[in-house]
């Protein structure tokens, strides 16, 4: 019965998870423009006119400083923007020439600290050339994205229409692959109405915010870089006030039926952030609709978009087919508030929430690490010095111990239950999140001591481990909302992932997972009941795949290789069965085909719409999957250079093989007595490694899947272990129970 009830209610919530995964973004409000045969001439039209503004954050857009602008929010589509390039740091030149690949690219420079300006171009007759544009698509085609530097302009000018640059930054975004643009303008005061007549796009840069450029000649550039110290520094509410006035004398001059483009392209000075993005269409009243926040398939989120969908919705915009695929995806329409300044609150939370998040990461796994070293320590030196004598004390030690244990294996998941709380929009958002996340570790233990199961010597280790399952389990099925800006979750700043599960989140998930599901076998084999003991296994297992792989969901590649192997040790060893080499290669390969088959069905669907895994099927067939590879392979191999997550990891393991197996006045080991009590926990604990070791080979997150792993699986393994001893002064043991073939550690 317990195994038909757990098949029922997975797949029930297997049910669930198929419907919501929109809900975090419901899709565009209207149909997309068609796609143009290539080469064929692009009808004579109203321009698209692309503002980059450098450093436009939505905190700066206000009624009283930047009415324009606030006008603008009010009757048009906006949203944030990740700017991630190449490099951790977007420069304005890193951010234009983004624009002009499609892609992640980047302006090398002698002091990655300073914002250097764009060249200034060189003209020839109404346009110019950029100088030196010919290192920048060397350098892109050459660095880990093989960005296509002067694409955008080489589709304009394939399809038989013009660009305009006004600035050098725009001249930058809109170039084609050698450096040409067919208008070209200092600023916007040089530009008319009649200078955008016949004009298929026109770039034009504000870069009020930026000042990079001397104040005597505002586009003039120092063939030596730009020194620090003499960037003019400006008062930014005079500044945005001059940005909006031009911005305003802009539009006056733009034809009615322009399509308008407002985004932060870049930062400057500043740490990075989410920028502004708008996008209207110019009616005669000025700028207006549609009205909602910006999505796009690249982040599936509603009011989050990324710099490299400015190209993808250029092209759609204009109905233009690059040769080469571009990494972002183009823009559309979901619904928002009503008032314009609770949308643009919103905005601004996600961007508190983003920033606080990532300048906390340093120091939260800073302090993780230390938490889980002391505790490590502590329970080392509590487990030899009350082994024998002093019950009483050994008695409150134990007790403290294994209550610590769990407190630690559920700080990974009280960091995602922390953002059911809005603390962003707390006073001080960096303390509110440490208290939200202590508050919501102490809820977790306190469940796993406060029922009948504390008594048993996997049930406070099955709570906090089948309560780190079903958050994240849910989180997949909703969106994701609880992964996104966490401290062990993905930061849209970062840009490494924008849905589905991160590498952090799925150790998290995988290695609760695992060791739930030796603690329900536990419960179920010391009742003789072995075969629902494995179809819980199996059932709980398979659906755990399922989200992982499931493209929109956990969209997770290098997870569903991790997770089957360990998935595959763990069921063994609760059925009984022999671990042998054979057997799992057969699993791993049956994963591959299962990977192979939803990759090819995720690929046969329109590229706007595919996920990872239909992207990286795209990438095999072009031939450029090696280059992904590559660079995920050098990332992984970078990661063993974080030394805090390489100590915890070889730590945990000294604790779990050399402490926990080291006999003391107990006579035995303690992770030994353990298994005699549980044999499953051998189970749950070898799945979980060999998901680890697999997960640090084929995850770009190298040495963070077993750290993380292990900060859930030592814990829960100590808890049961200190269960273990504290019957030693109750007690005999048991006999153990027959566990053949399942010796694995």
């Amino acid at each position: 019965m317990p195994a038909r009830w757990c098949a029922v209610v997975v797949a029930v919530a297997a049910l669930l998870c198929a419907a919501p995964s929109s809900w975090a973004d419901p899709g565009p409000t209207g149909s997309g423009a068609p796609v143009r045969q290539p080469d064929v001439p692009v009808p004579a039209g109203e321009p698209l006119v692309l503002v980059g503004v450098p450093g436009l954050l939505w905190e700066d857009i206000t009624p009283g400083h930047t009415p324009t602008l606030w006008e603008m929010a009010e009757r048009s589509a906006i949203g944030n923007m990740s700017i991630r390039t190449a490099t951790s740091r977007t420069c304005p030149t890193d951010g234009w020439l983004s624009v002009s690949a499609g892609d992640r690219a980047l302006a090398a420079r002698e002091d990655f600290g300073v914002c250097e300006p764009a060249p200034r171009p060189e003209r020839t007759g109404s346009g110019a050339v950029v100088p030196g544009f010919d290192s920048y698509v060397r350098q892109n085609a050459e660095s880990q994205f093989a960005a296509r530097v002067g694409l955008l302009g080489d589709t304009v000018q394939r399809y038989g229409g013009s660009t305009l640059a006004v600035g050098p930054g725009a001249a930058l975004g809109v170039a084609d692959g050698q450096g040409r643009v067919d208008h070209y303008l200092a600023g916007v005061g040089d530009l008319d109405t009649e200078r955008l007549e016949g004009v298929a796009l026109a770039a034009v840069e504000l870069p009020d915010l930026t000042r990079l450029y001397p104040e005597d000649d505002p586009f003039s550039t120092d063939p030596d870089g730009p020194d620090r110290d003499d960037v003019p520094q400006v008062d930014r509410e005079e500044a945005l006030e001059m940005l909006d006035g031009r911005l305003r004398t802009l539009v006056s001059m733009l034809p009615t039926g322009s399509s308008l483009m407002v985004v932060g392209v870049s930062m400057d000075s500043a740490p990075s952030q989410l920028t502004a993005a708008l996008s209207a269409q110019v009616a005669q009243e000025g700028p207006a609709g549609p009205i909602g926040f910006l999505a796009s398939e690249s982040t599936r989120r509603r009011g989050l978009v990324v710099l490299t969908d400015v190209t993808a919705t250029v092209l759609a915009e204009l109905r233009m087919d690059p040769q080469a695929a571009v990494a972002g995806r183009a823009w559309h329409v979901t619904n928002r508030p009503a008032d314009t300044g609770e949308s643009v609150q919103r905005l601004m939370d996600f961007n508190t929430a983003a920033v606080v998040v990532g300048a906390a990461i340093p120091g939260f796994f800073s302090g993780l690490v230390a938490v889980q070293l002391l505790i490590y320590a502590a329970a080392a030196y509590a487990l030899h010095r009350y082994s024998d004598g002093q019950r009483g004390k050994r008695v409150l030690v134990l007790s403290v111990t294994r209550i610590v244990a769990l407190a630690g294996a559920a700080f990974p998941v009280a960091s995602y239950l922390a953002n059911l709380i809005p603390w962003w929009a707390a006073e001080s958002p960096p303390t509110a999140l440490l208290l939200c996340v202590l508050a919501a570790d102490a809820l977790v233990v306190v469940l796993a001591v406060a029922g009948p199961w504390r008594r048993t010597v996997l049930g406070p280790m099955t709570v906090v481990a089948g309560a780190t399952t079903a958050v994240l389990f849910l989180d997949l099925c909703f969106g994701a909302h609880l992964q996104m800006n966490s401290p062990t979750g993905y930061s849209p700043i970062v840009g490494g992932r924008f849905y589905g599960i991160g590498n952090i989140a799925f150790a998290t998930f995988a290695t609760g997972m695992l060791m739930a599901v030796a603690g329900i076998a536990h419960g179920l084999i010391v009742r003789g009941r072995r075969r629902a003991a494995v179809a819980v296994a199996l059932v709980v297992g398979a659906a755990s795949v399922a989200i992982i792989g499931w493209p929109g969901l956990g969209t997770d590649f290098g997870g569903v290789i991790a997770l089957v192997p360990g998935l595959a040790v763990t069921t063994m060893m609760i059925a009984g069965v022999r671990v042998t080499f054979l057997r799992l290669s057969a699993v791993v390969a049956a994963a591959v085909a299962a990977i192979t088959l939803l990759s090819w069905l995720d690929y046969l669907r329109p590229p706007q719409e595919r996920s990872h895994f239909g992207a990286f099927a795209a990438q095999v067939l072009n031939g450029e999957a090696g280059t992904v590879v590559a660079r995920k392979l050098g990332a992984m191999l970078g990661t063993l250079g974080n030394w805090q997550l390489t100590l915890l990891a070889a730590c945990a393991l000294v604790f779990l093989f050399a402490v926990l197996y080291r006999p003391t006045n107990w006579r035995i080991g303690a992770l030994q007595r353990a298994y005699e009590y549980a044999p499953t926990l051998r189970a749950g604990l070898t799945g979980s490694l060999v998901t680890a070791l697999v997960g640090f080979a084929v995850n770009d997150s190298g040495v963070a899947i077993p750290a993380i792993a292990l900060t859930v699986a030592v814990p829960l393994t100590l808890s049961a272990c200190v269960w273990a001893l504290e019957q030693e002064d109750e007690a005999p043991a048991p006999d153990p129970e027959p566990t053949e073939n399942a010796h694995c550690l």
